[in-house]
């Protein structure tokens, strides 16, 4: 598969999510929040000390939620970019390597990836628009 189907494919699913313009105030939340509620089911992030889970980890949460393993030290813009990955892994309900590790080499880990890109751009535009209003958080 070329770079376009995974990246088309990818622009498709966030397309069909119909995201709405996010707040500045807690922009990642919201867009967790929608995801929630276009998915169907919870969806929570949880921090652990394994530096190693670079790939947005999915475990499966009692009641039918979803967790998203990141790790704990990183950067907030570290934290916001795992957790997109989380998102975009929900929303192809592609869980990842148990080991953390990211693995290009098949199709739906690129879109994943890009996937990932697209919902961190809704995240980075509210911090902007919040940036240039002085809300961001």
């Amino acid at each position: 598969m070329t770079r376009r189907g995974p990246e088309r494919a990818a622009r498709a699913a966030v397309r069909g999510l119909r995201i709405p313009p996010l707040g500045s105030a807690d922009p990642l939340g919201e867009l967790i929040g929608v995801l929630e509620a276009r998915l169907g089911y919870s969806i929570t992030v949880v921090r652990t000390e394994n530096d190693s889970i670079m790939n947005g980890a999915l475990e499966s949460r009692p009641g039918g939620g979803t967790a998203i393993i990141v790790p704990a030290t990183r950067t907030p813009n570290q934290h916001r970019q795992r957790v997109c990955v989380g998102l975009a892994r929900c929303v192809h309900r592609a869980p990842g390597r148990r080991d953390g590790r990211i693995d290009y080499s098949t199709p739906i880990e690129k879109t994943v990836a890009f996937t990932s890109l697209f919902l961190g751009q809704y995240v980075n535009q509210a911090h902007e628009r919040g940036a240039r209003h002085g809300t961001a958080a």
